[in-house]
């Protein structure tokens, strides 16, 4: 069945401690191929507390050096809101205006972010202008968890903090990336009473190391689906973090006799919707 990863990253430089720690361009087309994914989104990825990461300009250059005229993969801009939101905010406009990107990425929880912030509001207000859905980091984060012993490197948000903005930028839908892992219960609640909210089934597990976290997994995206419905989930790997393949196996068990319109959603019609492809 075809399908758009919605959330995917990309780098030339080899991964460490991820299951394959190569995440160039090249290799994420093999698996698009062995998946039938037609369509990866790729993040522009501001790692501000570690001083690293790939800037949109960046990123643009890289998708159209592997595919012309942008067919296979969709760029997700983001920027660093705390230090830079308006050299950011510049940056994004004039990607929008020329009509390449997709959609924005905010890196709550790898940052300081206020939602209630002029910056964060230019940003809704651009987005709600070119119909491009805006997606937040929510959750923890492994790498810090792992690395530092903490759940994110600046305030972690979760499902919850979003329910007023959602409220308030009714015009923009909004992805909460990572099923807000480990509040699970608040996703669902968000989802479900937030008509412009979605989520993605990326990156709630660590492949190299969570592989027994799967069964437990697969049964909070089927309590999801039955309590919301699956118009509001979206299929994602968060590639080099989550596999291909686990992510395939989280929709296939967790939709397992519901049918395949149920799967056609997630893996697919879901974003092209938003994406408006």
């Amino acid at each position: 069945m075809k399908k758009i990863d919605i959330h995917c990253h990309t780098t030339n430089r080899l991964v460490n401690g991820t299951v394959d720690g190569n995440a160039s361009i090249r290799n994420i087309r093999l698996y698009m191929n062995r998946y039938d994914v037609e369509r990866t989104v790729l993040l522009a990825s501001y790692f501000p507390h570690k001083g690293t990461g790939i800037s949109n300009f960046r990123l643009l250059r890289w998708i159209e050096r592997h595919d012309k005229g942008m067919k296979r993969f969709i760029l997700f801009a983001s920027l660093d809101i705390d230090r830079y939101p308006l050299a950011g905010y510049n940056e994004i406009e004039e990607l929008a205006n020329e009509g390449v990107l997709g959609g924005i990425k905010i890196y709550t929880c790898y940052q300081d972010v206020f939602l209630c912030s002029d910056a964060m509001r230019d940003i809704m207000v651009l987005a709600a202008k070119h119909g491009l859905p805006v997606m937040f980091h929510s959750g923890l984060s492994y790498a810090c968890r792992r690395k530092y012993g903490i759940n994110s490197p600046a305030r972690m948000y979760t499902a919850e903090h979003f329910r007023t903005f959602a409220a308030d930028n009714p015009e923009v839908n909004i992805i909460l990336s990572h099923m807000s892992k480990p509040h699970f219960h608040e996703i669902v609640d968000v989802c479900e009473s937030c008509p412009n909210v979605y989520t993605d089934m990326s990156g709630i597990i660590d492949s190299k190391y969570d592989e027994d976290e799967i069964p437990v997994c697969v049964e909070e995206i089927r309590t999801f689906l039955r309590k919301v419905g699956p118009e509001k989930m979206l299929f994602g790997t968060d590639f080099p973090v989550q596999t291909h393949e686990h992510s395939v196996r989280f929709v296939e068990e967790a939709t397992e006799g519901m049918g395949d319109d149920v799967r056609a959603k997630i893996y697919f019609s879901n974003a092209e919707r938003l994406l408006r492809l």
